[in-house]
């Protein structure tokens, strides 16, 4: 494999982030105040010009707004200068243009104006929010076309970057007790090839070549005992190494996350975001995933899940959540 070859298919979610979930009518809507991170329950906002929409996930904030929260409601305000506010119920705040700024009535409901890593925090999930469109029902359309059913499916990793210089791969089938062939690539050629039985998860030996940062490699997986007809193969699933500078980026920005932790939906979804924007696509499914557990109505959150499924080539799961966000 060319590595060249492998960069589009690591940042293939860079294509996403094209489709913005926000209206582009004006440079404040694309460079909003903040954004709503989490809405439970009877939540409004009062638009600076007069008009009144529904709160919703993602939804983008400017000076002057004013979202109201009612009986047993709750929301969490992400801000450009990378604090967030939670606001309980019955209450009401104002977004002003200073940096974090707020005006709170009924301040019993207004839980801090907590710092969580400055301003490049705001970007990055203001960019994976946008993964929230899911192009209605004719994106769902076009992955049923694509989708073929298969009894053997690659889980991870899948056209991601790992932190850990020896990953697990993991699979998903019917029989685990199927004999398979575990077979990883890397740009030369056969890396190593690992006979498995008895189980959906592997662990690259430490007795194996060493895996090189910034490498891409690639793995299948494959049945082999001769019983099996026809034999089942997953599909290359393309990942490479964190770099040691990358992986540490990377934890100082979860550090200043653990320092002052939100609530749990925005708490996962911000995790979320800062894995996304290093290429942890797979551990940016597994803390949407649990934002999801928490809020499980939550149809953006779906159709964002929805959107990494679909790139990380689990087309039947991305059908799903897709689904999901459409009702």
């Amino acid at each position: 494999m060319n590595r060249k070859l492998f960069a589009p298919v690591l940042f293939a979610l860079a294509a996403v982030l094209a489709i913005s979930a926000w209206p582009a009518a004006s440079a404040a809507q694309n460079s909003p105040t903040a954004v709503l991170t989490s809405c439970k329950g009877p939540v409004t906002v009062q638009r600076a010009g007069g008009e009144k929409v529904a709160a919703t996930f993602g939804l983008a904030l400017n000076d002057g707004d004013e979202v109201k929260t009612g009986a047993g409601a709750e929301a969490e305000i992400m801000f450009a200068a990378g604090n967030w506010v939670q606001v309980g119920e019955n209450s009401a705040m104002t977004i002003k243009g200073r940096p974090g700024g707020v005006t709170a009535r009924n301040q019993g409901g207004l839980q801090g104006d907590k710092p969580v890593n400055g301003n490049g925090s705001f970007e990055v999930v203001q960019n994976f929010l946008k993964l929230k469109n899911s192009e209605g029902t004719s994106s769902i359309g076009a992955l049923r076309s694509a989708d073929k059913a298969s009894a053997l499916v690659a889980l991870a990793p899948c056209q991601t970057r790992v932190r850990a210089g020896r990953p697990t791969f993991r699979w998903k089938i019917e029989d685990p007790a199927t004999e398979l062939r575990l077979t990883v690539y890397s740009e030369s050629g056969v890396l190593g090839q690992f006979e498995v039985t008895n189980t959906t998860t592997f662990a690259y030996p430490s007795e194996a070549p060493a895996l090189t940062p910034g490498v891409s490699y690639s793995w299948t997986i494959e049945t082999s005992d001769p019983l099996v007809s026809p034999p089942l193969r997953t599909a290359a699933a393309y990942f490479e190494i964190m770099a040691p500078a990358d992986a540490k980026a990377l934890e100082s920005g979860l550090a200043g996350l653990e320092a002052k932790k939100p609530g749990p939906v925005t708490y996962h979804l911000m995790r979320a975001s800062l894995f996304f924007d290093h290429g942890l696509v797979d551990e940016a499914i597994t803390e949407t995933e649990s934002a999801l557990a928490s809020d499980p109505d939550n149809s953006s959150l779906h159709a964002i899940l929805g959107r990494l499924y679909a790139e990380s080539g689990r087309t039947k799961d991305a059908i799903s959540e897709m689904n999901k966000a459409q009702q």
